[in-house]
């Protein structure tokens, strides 16, 4: 179809320019450059995500400013191209509805790139979470806290004022790696020169494409205005970003040690030799060796004593390694010189430098309260002790010398020596000073006065104890020691236990290779020495904690890493230089001290408070990580499937009331408590747990342990009012005074107009009362352990209540009298209980596991109900559930004689799913006889984490998760769609990567797990969570374009040409250019 020629000679030559520009817009060149320039910038990004990730090429190229004008000129192009055929003839239908359609799929890709959500929410197993965090985005929020007193009775919030958020396009790279990341030859080897043409160039191109992205770079100033009301300038200036990056200390050594030397037999001799230890081919692991500054915490204290740090002893194979840093030359003379004289006596033997003097003192020869003469000085030497061991203690405390103090051993365990250096008066000059044989790091030095030294014992006989509960008092060892020399060089020593020899001392590269290895560890089983170089050498003058990138990782997201930026912030006249951690976490939760940069200005009694968080995005619901399941391959560690089963949780409620009829079906929800609503989608939200209820006809009585409340709910009008809280009860005055008390309240249970529940309250169980209209709370009864049951016997007018930590049950009174402890005793295990009171049996349920190794069953017990706590009881096991599968709740059924339980499994490795996204149930809800016998199993559906167990007008009710969907199978290129009940959105969730597994002793596993669980490994699933409102209008868009493509075919519009009847006369040459001439000179037949 031919574009109309707009432009002519007579028109005035600003329109003819203006005409001309909508002619080029409206071109077909421009389109086919257009096209052309989108296919490649697609085709670019490819194999950017393949290489990269999602969130690089969506940094760098999706959301950048070229990509964004390639499509509006492309939009542009197809707008011009449809409208300068106005008016449109009918022939022109499919053409005109076809850039319809492009113009719509184009604005629904606009808007889903604008508006859309691509961002990982973080769960632990077990654990809730509702916020979704963005890949790359990153703020600085800046506010102004005044002076107040944290722990003060007030709210914190009334002395925070929020100035703003501050926009920090870092980019998902180390900003050093743009230099060293993206040159075309990285020194790898490829296995063909296609494969290394095809990777070097997409990482020198790439270099250069990601320059053109929107990125801050060291020296952006993100901010520098002044701040109104205060009347001071803020400015932020980047100095330094890393993406993956930890804390270190410096200075730092990084060292690189050889594997262990290798046996061989030597074909030609016959005789076993050894070859030296190697170093592997590829990135070598190394060992850090820091020295780590003291925390603000103990500056006071050993400031003072250790100016320098504390260096560690680190485990480098043969022995350990630490650093020093030598203030001075003194100290790196007296480093390296500091090889004892001879051989070392039963005591061994002192090297001290003082007065730029090296002296050996044979500490043989002398004894406590000695004074030795240092040759060639003006000094002399006090002996004030030699210890066999020592007390570590505070410093202060009397009676020591900087908090250690004489420890009487038989035998050395770590041999120490008290001096102090006495001037030619015989007055002590300087401090005193303490050795330690094998704690050096321990060495307390005179740095004023420059007087340092070592002590070396003789601790060649005995046994080493490198690990162990032992360890660290008991432990000797061969120690390599670097020196971080006063003249900027490294240095290091090497001891020799074994032989009492100081091996070697020597000047180290400081960026060494395998080539120039140094001789290291001697271990006695080989001739020959492990080899070791420093591969990295960061220096500092005194210690500290600095941030150290870490390569990059496509497989980690941004809840993975921990992120860093170093800024330079100017408050006013105040000027600060930190590295500042991103926050990755929800709104209001709590900032660690390294997430925030405090600047306090006591003139003006406020502080600017600067945090870096990523943008959070509020999902509107809970997902909970149930289950994570990884399978590995044969024979790797590396997973070849990963998925995570989860439940959609309500935003307010955590556990609710459900109910199901007799018959069973579909449990649904009773609406106790109301679920959230729009309105409740706030940052703040008072979560609601019910752990006990009771029903008096349109009145249920629910405890809700979170907010430690007693509630009551009209099931008619949904109107619930509170009646009983810790408040209410500190109210009370005179005669209604009581000392009962809501703490993690529980199992409520409804006799007459009184209410009793279980509580409690140090490790021991209370349970407790309250009349219906909340008057008179009381205390009933105390029992130590934990009270996981109460029934109470209307005929009776007695309590029963199940321990068990006591492995009992027990009873009483209404009134808490006439205690019987222990009517029913040796239950193991015990899970739940039921009373039929006509016929006086006790049932109950245990976990048993009793059976060899990991198997488990739960088990029904029955037993007649004793007249008193010392009468013999003879207890039935009536039925025995399934392997692994254990009762929750129980209760009798006095209308049908019969039992009803629900059953769990016992959460295993993959107890859901079994690596597959078939759900089996994993509760189940079943009636029984008194004996066990008449199984029926009641199909429920939507039964999960249920427990609180009763029957009400033939009503089955119990207490579960809040789910709207439990058990959601999860994995990897299988989403699942999810509309948000409180904001109305649309989400679709993927499985993207996982964390751990961390084992017991780990600090994520102590961190979210509780001390008394059994559970033996903790996973962080990571969930891709992606919000696209403009998916819809893409797919309108692309059935727009189907459609106008349908319409030009049917129409022959381009894909035939016209045809036309010969006239009458007319020759046929001028019918053909006839029939050749373009639609709108010469329509079609159809037209």
């Amino acid at each position: 179809m031919a574009q109309p020629k707009l432009v002519s000679p007579d028109q005035p030559f600003a329109l003819r320019i203006l005409l001309r520009g909508y002619e080029f817009y409206a071109s077909l060149k421009l389109a086919v450059v257009l096209i052309f320039a989108m296919a490649f910038a697609l085709g670019y990004a490819t194999f950017v995500e393949a290489a990269y990730g999602t969130p690089v090429v969506q940094y760098f190229v999706y959301q950048t400013w070229w990509f964004n004008g390639l499509n509006i000129l492309l939009g542009i192009n197809i707008f011009c191209a449809a409208a300068i055929r106005y008016p449109w003839q009918r022939h022109q239908t499919g053409f005109v509805v076809t850039h319809i359609g492009l113009l719509v799929l184009l604005g629904g890709a606009a808007i889903g790139r604008q508006s859309g959500v691509d961002a990982q929410i973080p769960v632990f197993e077990n654990r809730m979470e509702r916020y979704a965090f963005d890949r790359t985005n990153l703020f600085f929020d800046v506010k102004i806290e005044e002076d107040h007193e944290e722990g003060a009775g007030h709210n914190h919030e009334d002395f925070v004022q929020t100035i703003g958020r501050v926009p920090f396009p870092a980019g998902p790279f180390n900003w050093d790696d743009y230099a060293t990341e993206f040159a075309y030859n990285s020194g790898q080897t490829y296995d063909s020169s296609i494969e290394a043409i095809l990777k070097n160039g997409l990482r020198w191109t790439s270099g250069h494409v990601f320059k053109l992205a929107n990125r801050a770079t060291p020296g952006t100033v993100l901010i520098d205005e002044t701040i109104g009301g205060l009347g001071k300038n803020l400015k932020i200036e980047t100095l330094a970003f890393q993406a993956n990056s930890t804390m270190s200390s410096e200075p730092r050594v990084e060292m690189v040690v050889s594997g262990i030397p290798e046996k061989y037999l030597d074909e030609e001799t016959g005789r076993e030799e050894e070859r030296p230890g190697s170093f592997p081919d590829g990135p070598q692991n190394s060992f850090s060796v820091t020295i780590t500054p003291l925390p603000d915490a103990l500056l006071d204290q050993y400031g003072d004593i250790y100016p320098y740090g504390f260096s560690q002893p680190l485990q480098a194979g043969g022995g350990k390694v630490m650093l020093w840093i030598a203030p001075d030359a003194t100290y790196q003379k007296a480093f390296l010189e500091a090889t004892p004289q001879g051989e070392l006596s039963t005591r061994g033997q002192v090297v001290l430098t003082v007065d730029d003097q090296v002296h050996h003192i044979d500490l043989t020869e002398v004894s406590a309260g000695d004074t030795v003469e240092l040759t060639d000085s003006a000094y002399s030497l006090e002996v004030k002790g030699i210890w066999q061991d020592v007390n570590e203690g505070q410093p202060g405390t009397q009676g020591t010398t900087y908090g250690y103090s004489e420890k009487i051993a038989e035998e050395p365990t770590v041999p120490t020596v008290h001096l102090q250096v006495l001037d030619a008066q015989g007055t002590p000059h300087g401090r005193e000073v303490l050795l330690f044989a094998n704690k050096p790091h321990h060495n307390v030095y005179d740095y004023e006065n420059r007087i340092y030294g070592t002590y070396w014992f003789d601790f060649s006989t005995k046994e080493i104890q490198p690990f162990g509960p032992q360890a660290n008092s008991e432990e000797v060892y061969s120690r390599i020691e670097f020196l971080q020399g006063a003249d900027g060089k490294l240095y290091y020593r090497y001891w020799n236990r074994r032989t009492n020899q100081l091996v070697i001392t020597k000047e180290l590269n400081q960026q060494g290779t395998p080539e120039d290895a140094s001789a290291g560890f001697q271990m006695p089983q080989f001739k020959n020495p492990l080899q070791f170089y420093v591969a990295e050498f960061v220096s500092s003058d005194n210690p500290q904690l600095a941030s150290k990138a870490l390569p990059f990782n496509r497989d980690l997201q941004i809840v993975q890493r921990e992120v860093r930026a170093k800024v330079r912030v100017t408050w006013g006249d105040i000027v600060r230089e930190q590295w500042i951690r991103a926050f990755v976490g929800a709104p209001g939760e709590r900032q660690t001290a390294e997430q925030q940069i405090r600047i306090h200005d006591a003139d003006q009694g406020h502080s600017l408070v600067l945090s870096m968080p990523t943008e959070s995005i509020d999902i509107g619901f809970r997902i909970r990580l149930k289950d994570f399941e990884r399978k590995l391959d044969p024979g790797t560690s590396q997973a070849s499937h990963y998925s995570s089963w989860v439940d959609f949780v309500d935003l307010k409620n955590t556990q609710e009331i459900w109910t199901v009829s007799s018959a069973g079906g579909q449990a649904q929800s009773l609406g106790v408590p109301t679920r959230a609503t729009p309105e409740d989608a706030k940052p703040q939200v008072l979560h609601q747990f019910v752990s006990g209820y009771a029903v008096d006809g349109d009145t249920i009585y629910w405890l809700d342990r979170d907010n430690r409340k007693l509630q009551s709910t009209d099931i008619q009008s949904g109107e619930t009012s509170t009646l009983l809280d810790n408040d209410k009860i500190g109210l009370l005055t005179g005669d209604e005074a009581s000392n009962a008390f809501l703490n993690s309240p529980r199992n409520l249970q409804l006799q007459g107009e009184t209410l009793f529940w279980v509580d409690e309250l140090g490790g021991t169980s209370v349970i407790q009362s309250v009349q219906t209209n909340g008057n008179s709370p009381t205390r009933v009864v105390h029992s130590p352990g934990q009270v996981v049951q109460l029934i109470v016997d209307a005929s009776k007018e007695q309590l029963y209540w199940l321990n068990s930590t006591a492995g009992q049950i027990s009873r009483c009174n209404l009134e808490g009298r006439q205690m019987e402890i222990g009517i029913v005793k040796g239950l193991r295990r015990p899970t739940s209980f039921a009373l039929d009171s006509k016929k006086q049996k006790l049932f109950w349920a245990e976990n048993d596991k009793s059976a060899t190794g990991t198997i488990s069953r739960g088990v029904l017990m029955s037993s007649d109900l004793p007249k008193s706590s010392i009468e013999e009881v003879s207890p039935n096991k009536i039925h025995t559930l399934d392997v692994d599968m254990y009762a929750v709740g129980m209760t009798f059924n006095p209308q049908e004689d019969q039992l009803a339980v629900i059953a769990a499994e016992k959460p295993l490795e993959g107890y859901i799913g079994h690596h597959s996204g078939t759900v089996h149930a994993t509760h189940h809800l079943f009636t029984c006889s008194v004996t066990g016998s008449n199984i029926n199993k009641i199909p429920v559906s939507g039964l999960d984490l249920a427990s609180n167990l009763s029957i009400i007008d033939g009503n089955y009710y119990w207490t579960q998760s809040a789910s709207y969907y439990h058990d959601v199978y999860i994995t990897m290129n299988a989403p699942v769609e999810f509309d948000s009940p409180t904001n109305g959105h649309s989400y679709r969730l993927f499985q993207e990567s996982f964390s751990g597994p961390w084992k017991p002793g780990d600090p994520e596993y102590e961190r979210v797990i509780p001390a008394d669980s059994q559970q033996e490994d903790l996973y962080l699933s990571v969930l891709t969570v992606n919000r696209d409102p403009g998916r819809a209008i893409r797919n309108l868009g692309c059935l727009i374009v189907c459609l106008g493509i349908a319409i030009m075919f049917y129409m022959k519009a381009y894909f035939f040409k016209p045809r036309r009847k010969k006239a009458a006369g007319v020759p046929a040459d001028e019918t053909n250019d006839t029939a050749t001439n373009t639609p709108e000179e010469a329509p079609s037949d159809e037209s």
